[in-house]
Order: C-alpha cells, then sequence, then structure tokens
C-alpha cells in the first residue's frame, strides 16, 4: 500500500496522483497543506520523508521517497504491470528532457506566478507574524527568497516577467512539439505528458487561458488528458479550496500578465 502526503491544487502532487490513478494503484491519503503558511500541520517527523518539508511524498516498502518527478519514476519501476515510459531509448530520453524542464526553472516559474497573482493576498490574510513563522521554517531556501519578494510586490515583482517568460516558452515547444506528434514524447502517452500537464491546470486556474489560445495543437493534448478518468479522478474530484480567490484575483489581474506575456 503507497501512503501518499499530498494536497489538493500542489501541481507537484497532481502529477503523482495522476500516475497512480492511471495505474489503478491501492493508496492511503494523508494531507498535508502548508501552502497557507499552516507550518505546525507537518506530521511529526515529515522531514525524514521530504528533507524540504514539501509536498508530495510517499511512503512504500518501508521507505519515504520525495520529489515527484523522481517519484513518477519510482512508481513505474515498482509498478512495471504498465509502464508510461517509451519503449525505445531515443525516446526515453526526450521523455526525460521535458520533464528535466521542470527542475530547470519551470516550477520556480509556476510558484512566482502564483504568488505574484493569488498566494500573496492568502498569505497576507494570515498576518505578518503567522508568515514570518512560516518562511523561518522553509527549508526551500530559493522559494523562501523568492516568497518574500513576491508577496511583497506582487504583479510589480522584478521575478515576474522572466517567470512569464519561462511558461510563454514552454507552451511554445510543447505545441511545436505536438504538431508532429500526440504526445511529447514518443507515440504514447508518457511521464512527460503526465509531468507538464498540471501546470495548464494550473495557468488555466489564474484565468489565464486566453494567453494560449492560439496553440491549437497544445490545447487538443490538454483536452484529451483531461477526458482520461484518471485525470477526473486524481485532479478535478480533488478540487481547489482556493479556485475563488483564483478566480477573483487571476481576472483581476489578467490584463497586467497578457502585458507581460506579449512584451
Amino acid at each position: 500500500m503507497i501512503t501518499l502526503y499530498h494536497y489538493d491544487r500542489s501541481t507537484a502532487a497532481q502529477r503523482v496522483r495522476l500516475l497512480i490513478e492511471e495505474k489503478g494503484l491501492e493508496w492511503k491519503s494523508v494531507i498535508v497543506d502548508t501552502a497557507r503558511g499552516d507550518v505546525d500541520q507537518l506530521p511529526e517527523n515529515y522531514h525524514e520523508l521530504n528533507p524540504k518539508g514539501l509536498v508530495p511524498a510517499i511512503e512504500h516498502n518501508g521507505r519515504g521517497i520525495s520529489e515527484s518527478t523522481i517519484l513518477l519514476e519510482y512508481l513505474d519501476d515498482a509498478f512495471p504491470e504498465t509502464s508510461f515510459r517509451p519503449a525505445n531509448a531515443e525516446d526515453r530520453a526526450d521523455m526525460r528532457r521535458w520533464i528535466y524542464r521542470i527542475g530547470d526553472g519551470v516550477h520556480v516559474a509556476s510558484r512566482t506566478i502564483g504568488v505574484c497573482i493569488v498566494n500573496r493576498f492568502i498569505y497576507l490574510e494570515q498576518g505578518k507574524k503567522k508568515i514570518e513563522a512560516y518562511h523561518s521554517e522553509m527549508r526551500d531556501l530559493v522559494r523562501r527568497d523568492n516568497d518574500k519578494v513576491n508577496i511583497a510586490m506582487g504583479l510589480e515583482s522584478p521575478l515576474l516577467p522572466d517567470a512569464l517568460k519561462t511558461f510563454k516558452s514552454l507552451f511554445a515547444d510543447m505545441n511545436d512539439r505536438l504538431a508532429d506528434s500526440g504526445w511529447l514524447a514518443g507515440d504514447s502517452y508518457s511521464l512527460a505528458d503526465i509531468a507538464l500537464v498540471v501546470y495548464l491546470r494550473r495557468m488555466e486556474s489564474f484565468m489565464m487561458a486566453p494567453l494560449w489560445a492560439d496553440h491549437g495543437h497544445l490545447n487538443d493534448w490538454y483536452a484529451r488528458i483531461a477526458a482520461r478518468p484518471a485525470y477526473h479522478k486524481a485532479v478535478v474530484e480533488w478540487g481547489d479550496i482556493t479556485e475563488a480567490k483564483r478566480t477573483e484575483h487571476g481576472r483581476g489581474a489578467f490584463d497586467a500578465i497578457e502585458k507581460l506575456w506579449n512584451a
């Protein structure tokens, strides 16, 4: 039995849940939502599972494993009956190249965009003392330092333009790739698709979908994945407790974001 530590709207957790559901695995849910400054919610000894104190993490066969992209390959190794890796070495390398982009800037950019548009308001509601405590416990120092700038400056953050460029480039490259193939790596749905689809969901939740409305291949790919039963179980059914705020602040930020996107 897999025990997954996660929360609803985390992109990293969504991709792991999506693979779990695609494989039809049995799993136990443990909610660890520190995204709103709730530093006192971590289970005891949680840092032994994930040294950064973030989600997702799993316990399986008596071991703790963390980092979502590592978890995708771990789960594909541990439960190989239905593999989501391409059959040949070239396509597997391509799969890993797409997944590599997550750690090479995409995930940090995703958080910057989310904090600047929406999460800063959620944090500010918690009060200065609670957010200072949150940051004092944060072990990912890049995340901590970026958060401080983005919470204070919002749409004026100097980190926001490059974060949006990262996503604009990613979506354009994905659209170009999907013009020649139905999937990102090879001819079949793979860990690359599972790893990256969650970012379209995230940006869409901020009311930003018009920014890539002309990326027909990308939007078709997203629609095909969103129609899969596993996606519904792993992403849609878990919902998003911040949905109302994402809608409100996303709409309010759209003009400014669109200007930066098109700069």
